[in-house]
């Protein structure tokens, strides 16, 4: 988990572990009513990491619930998703936020690819909830997301949104993130390897995504 990346790219102490087991990085699914669960998506991503840089990952992905213990495992958690969704239960909305607090990370990704349909509104409502005192606002394009391993101008996925992907910041962190591009929806492939969407730009685009998602769980690993 957290340990193995963070030691793996020599940015923190063994000592420093204090959340999950010490196996290599994966991506959890925060598995919600009417999210959508793309594990061959964050599957791809895995093997980029694997690729692209030093990290140790394991090629596989897990659903979990909000308000299952088991969250605390998982250090990179997903949400994924195009429609609304009822408000969480008030335990959910309690673990996640200890979680963020405590060092786990967020991405949302709105499969809409918009930012601004029910999935985003319904989004919005539980990051309030979340953070009551704090807002979700656009990231700078010089923040670290955007270095943490490639250089990068702006979010693209399937699409490019809004042009920003937002957070809630925590001190010098970011532990929640939230993706208008569909970014998942650029790296899903089918159970035999073709891709599952076709992309206005095609494969640039692909890697323009790709790339985003390698900056994702870098600065995960390396920014708490």
């Amino acid at each position: 988990h957290l340990l193995v990346g963070l030691t793996a790219v020599g940015f923190l102490p063994a000592s420093a572990l204090g959340f999950g087991s010490a196996v290599r990085f994966h991506v959890a699914s925060l598995s919600i009513a009417g999210s959508l669960h793309r594990p061959e998506a964050w599957k791809r991503l895995l093997h980029e990491i694997i690729q692209a840089t030093s990290v140790e990952a394991e090629p596989s992905v897990l659903a979990v619930a909000p308000d299952d213990p088991k969250l605390f495992e998982h250090p990179f958690c997903v949400l994924v998703g195009k429609t609304g969704f009822e408000p969480l239960s008030d335990a959910a909305i309690y673990q996640l936020r200890r979680y963020l607090s405590y060092g786990g990370f967020l991405l949302i990704d709105d499969a809409s690819g918009t930012g601004t349909g029910a999935f985003a509104q319904s989004v919005r409502r539980m990051v309030r909830r979340i953070f009551p005192t704090r807002t979700m606002s656009p990231l700078p394009n010089d923040h670290a997301l955007y270095r943490s391993f490639f250089l990068l101008d702006a979010p693209v996925g399937r699409t490019r949104g809004s042009g920003v992907v937002e957070a809630v910041q925590l001190g010098p962190t970011a532990p929640l993130m939230f993706c208008t591009c569909d970014l998942s929806g650029a790296l899903d492939r089918t159970v035999d390897g073709r891709n599952r969407n076709m992309l206005p730009q095609g494969e640039l685009q692909r890697r323009e995504a790709i790339k985003l998602g390698i900056n994702l769980a870098l600065y995960s690993l390396t920014s708490n």
